[in-house]
């Protein structure tokens, strides 16, 4: 294998390493909201994050930082006072080195008070992610399109980090 037959076969392997980390925070978030482990979920974000809920009804609720990261863990609701599903599918990623843009659709599916389960809401995740100095990807900035929501359910309204 010539030298740069071997840089491109680095290169591929790399991009698949990052795809498939991107996807381990993905999956890492759903889980570790739906559960209130609140250790790994901060451990998705950047220390500096900014992360905004947008709602059918024009509203934006928004949290920056790590201290809003950990309002946004403590006040949402979880198991085992609440079961839901947070899922992220489809994603859609395009590498920058080391920053991504990740589109992908979200479904968050609650488990029924004596009734069959339902799709609490659904949109889309838009990403920037980043590689952190430790290797990990991070979410740097969400936006969460909440497209479709049932109706009267408890909406987490943003914190803002007092200058």
């Amino acid at each position: 294998m010539s030298q740069d037959e071997f840089e491109a076969l680095k290169a591929r392997v790399q991009e698949l390493e990052d795809r498939n980390a991107i996807i381990d925070t993905l999956t890492q978030y759903g889980q570790a909201l739906d559960y209130g482990d609140f250790d790994r979920l901060v451990d998705c974000f950047t220390d500096d994050a900014v992360r905004e809920n947008r709602r059918p009804d024009g509203s934006v609720h928004r949290w920056e930082g790590r201290d809003g990261t950990l309002d946004f863990a403590s006040r949402h609701s979880h198991a085992p006072d609440l079961y839901h599903k947070h899922l992220a599918l489809n994603p859609h990623i395009e590498l920058h080195g080391d920053t991504a843009n990740v589109v992908s659709y979200m479904f968050r599916f609650d488990a029924g008070d004596g009734e069959r389960s339902y799709i609490w809401g659904l949109g889309r995740y838009l990403d920037t992610m980043k590689r952190e100095p430790d290797g990990r990807w991070r979410i740097q900035r969400r936006i969460s399109e909440i497209e479709d929501q049932w109706p009267g359910r408890f909406v987490l309204t943003g914190y803002q980090k007092e200058a």
